[in-house]
């Protein structure tokens, strides 16, 4: 892990101490600091605090040394993803605009991390907004949507600041927990369980696929994407998602049984008023019915 150990100053473990000045990097007036899924495959530890990043205002030593810690940390969580491929995707992403945010442990030890992306681009004689993400924390931090709520929050201000915009989410889920955080808060996506995608979303979604280099992974299915991001996990924990009943898990396996080695799921969630709001009250009603419980 990462940490904190004197103001300024991260360490890490087994490799020589570098200067990072964490408190110096702006996220801009768009920054929250909100908090928060449960499954019997996870137990729980506090998060105590998270720094936002803009990769863009960093020295290039800095953002060397930034890279070195997350990927650092991204390599106990995910395989397959070399550090030049995870440096280009998420701290060089050639998005319009990128913010990082590290999560931290009560020891101020770094946990995981979620990097938001938003593009503006041309599909169909359109222009849309598109947000994208990478995200991962260490398993017994896993449960409570953490990663989730940076991106959907920056997604609900960006709509709030642009209510006529075409506004999508677009993600390749690596894995089947992914897809069924998504289906808990959001009404529509694409794809789901309960019913096909319509072609015109499918033929949109493809597009998007080919706009952003999203490789096609040579499946029956074209919306499963060659990523190669594979989730570290254990025996058990794989065994639970393989096993659970839950029509969107059992959806995500069949559809995408190449999770395993690193094949991502395309889905995309159109982040309309209704959508956007909507889920913005599930995800309110969960934290606030999970905090009353543990007081009662």
């Amino acid at each position: 892990m990462i940490k904190n150990q004197t103001p300024g100053i991260f360490t890490r473990t087994g490799i020589s101490r570098f200067i990072l000045p964490v408190n110096e990097y702006k996220a801009d007036s768009l920054t929250l600091n909100a908090k928060d899924h449960k499954t019997e495959a996870y137990s729980f530890h506090p998060i105590r605090a998270d720094d936002v990043i803009n990769p863009s205002s960093l020295t290039g030593e800095e953002k060397d040394r930034f890279a070195d810690a997350l990927y650092q940390l991204h390599s106990r969580i995910f395989d397959g993803v070399t550090k030049a491929r995870f440096v280009s995707y998420v701290i060089d992403s050639p998005a319009d605009w990128t913010r990082i945010r590290i999560y931290k442990n009560a020891e101020n030890e770094w946990i995981g991390y979620c990097a938001a992306h938003r593009s503006e681009i041309r599909i169909f004689d359109r222009s849309r907004v598109i947000f994208r993400a990478e995200a991962g924390i260490l398993r017994e931090y896993r449960g409570r949507s953490k990663t989730l709520w940076f991106g959907f929050s920056e997604a609900i201000k960006y709509r709030i600041r642009h209510p006529l915009c075409d506004l999508y989410y677009l993600g390749s889920f690596v894995h089947p927990s992914v897809l069924y955080m998504f289906s808990r808060y959001f009404s529509e996506y694409y794809p789901r369980a309960d019913a096909p995608v319509p072609e015109s979303i499918r033929i949109f979604m493809l597009e998007l696929a080919n706009a952003f280099h999203i490789e096609d992974a040579d499946e029956p299915n074209e919306l499963v994407r060659q990523v190669g991001w594979i989730t570290k996990e254990s025996r058990e924990d794989r065994c639970f998602w393989q096993n659970n009943s839950h029509p969107v898990v059992k959806f995500y396996i069949k559809t995408n049984p190449g999770y395993v080695i690193g094949n991502g799921l395309l889905t995309l969630v159109p982040l309309t008023f209704s959508n956007t709001f909507f889920s913005l009250i599930k995800f309110i009603n969960n934290k606030l019915t999970r905090r009353f419980s543990k007081q009662y």
